[in-house]
């Protein structure tokens, strides 16, 4: 079995070449942007951010593989985007996945999530481990006097 460690959302992250530990830059809980928000249709926020999950054999003497499948979903319950990523525990006994967003999708304000899902490479069904929210604000833009 996989166990799933724990997963975060962030600007950046590095993984030191020397130690191979992973740093983690500016968690991300909340975005605020300057104007007005769109509803009717998706606009892309030009912001990087990354999801990095961490999983885990279940028993350190078992290899184990699956995938993992990460779902962005918008305050009104649309998906407004997915993947899916190889989780391979054969030779390591964790695995760490960054997701690199080089934009947003977002169809409004409000609470977004990003979900994340997985499954053994036998099985059909999809296990869900966490829901990570990310708060989108639009604040109105400063007029000058």
């Amino acid at each position: 079995m996989i166990d799933h460690v724990w997963t975060i959302v962030c600007s950046r992250s590095v993984i030191d070449r020397d130690s191979n530990n992973l740093s983690l830059f500016n968690v991300l809980e909340q975005i605020t942007v300057q104007g007005k928000p769109t509803e009717r249709e998706a606009a892309t926020i030009p912001i990087v951010m990354e999801v990095v999950s961490l999983w885990s054999r279940s028993d350190y003497s078992i290899p184990s593989k699956g995938i993992e499948r990460l779902i962005l979903i918008s305050p009104s319950g649309d998906v407004l985007a997915s993947g899916e990523q190889a989780i391979d525990l054969s030779e390591h006994r964790r695995f760490r996945n960054r997701a690199r967003f080089q934009g947003f999708s977002v169809k409004g304000e409000g609470r977004y999530i990003f979900r994340v899902e997985w499954k053994s490479q036998d099985e059909q069904e999809w296990h869900h481990v966490t829901d990570v929210p990310l708060e989108l604000i639009f604040e109105a833009e400063e007029t000058g006097q």
